[in-house]
């Protein structure tokens, strides 16, 4: 599947707010793809495909995810904010015949999970930093994306941040909290030794 088709789907598929999301996290996972060296045609599908599934309705996301039985349901069902993820990544998948590379960063773009690869933090943070995102955190992110020297923790003191962040909004909201994002938080406090530096 090229970008061009992928484009379509997504314009097919949302509204135009979130469409044009898509195409700000697609150009900004292209951004980090470029930076730190993963596929960029990958991260351009990825990104334009994220939320493919956002805008579909609540009972059709859930048979999605109960039909696949390649998703981990753990709590997800107390989370309905990231059925779409989940369901995205079957979606893709089935419908397109996207691999699993880039149907995992787009089950994972929400909720983060422990020991991500490239691809998957990509897309991560590209929805983080998006140029259409408002959020105080968002700047934070960025330049330690972007500001000085490139270096083998850039990016997992990246999704650090941004899950820290998220994970104290949803407490403070008092929402229910998925499985990886907490795995995902524990893997990089236990992992990312530059956090105590």
């Amino acid at each position: 599947m090229k970008a061009k088709k992928a484009k379509k789907e997504a314009r097919k598929a949302l509204s135009d707010e979130r469409y044009q999301h898509t195409l700000a996290v697609a150009d900004a996972a292209v951004k980090l793809a470029k930076r730190f060296g993963e596929d960029t045609e990958k991260a351009e599908l990825a990104g334009l495909l994220h939320d493919i599934c956002k805008e579909m309705n609540k009972p059709d996301l859930l048979q999605m995810i109960r039909g696949s039985d390649t998703i981990e349901k753990t709590n997800l069902g107390d989370c309905p904010s990231v059925w779409h993820s989940y369901a995205g990544a079957e979606y893709v998948k089935e419908k397109y015949g996207l691999d699993e590379h880039i149907a995992s960063a787009i089950r994972c773009h929400t909720t983060g999970k422990a020991n991500m690869n490239l691809l998957e933090k990509i897309v991560f943070l590209a929805d983080f930093i998006s140029e259409d995102r408002i959020n105080e955190h968002k700047d934070e992110v960025i330049t330690i994306l972007f500001d000085g020297r490139k270096q083998e923790h850039t990016l997992d003191l990246a999704v650090y941040v941004t899950i820290k962040k998220q994970l104290q909004h949803l407490v403070n909201q008092n929402r229910i909290i998925h499985y990886d994002s907490i795995e995902a938080y524990n893997y990089l406090a236990d992992n990312l030794t530059i956090i105590g530096e």
